[in-house]
């Protein structure tokens, strides 16, 4: 599942733990209190602006709700200068779970619309 950015802030996608934020803020990873994986990079190529355009707003090990807000982004600078703004969020540990169900389709709204349900 990607999303493509309209707002400067970005939510966690699940309550769980930030267990990884990238030095250069595009990206983190967040265990889910289910023992999910998943990983936000926002935009494609964005490691290569070195962090110019990203902010972070919590750190490594932070215990977040969903919708809470990680990191802060100047959509400006990065829909002139990223690649695309096209945005992964993916479960990198999908074998550990039973499936996966797409909850969403079109405009989604950060913190409330569901992407996807991960089942155990």
């Amino acid at each position: 599942m990607a999303v493509k950015p309209t707002d400067k802030i970005v939510v966690s996608p699940a309550a769980g733990t930030i267990v990884k934020i990238f030095n250069t803020n595009h990206a983190f990873c967040l265990e889910t209190e289910k023992g999910a994986e998943i990983v936000v990079h926002m935009g494609i190529d964005t490691v290569a602006l070195e962090g110019k355009g990203f902010k972070r707003l919590v750190e490594e090990g932070a215990q977040v709700s969903a919708g809470q807000p990680i990191l802060e982004m100047d959509l400006d600078y990065l829909n002139a200068n990223a690649r695309s703004m096209i945005s992964p969020v993916v479960c990198s540990n999908i074998d550990d779970f039973s499936g996966l169900i797409i909850k969403a389709q079109g405009h989604v709204v950060a913190g409330q619309t569901p992407l996807y349900e991960i089942k155990k």
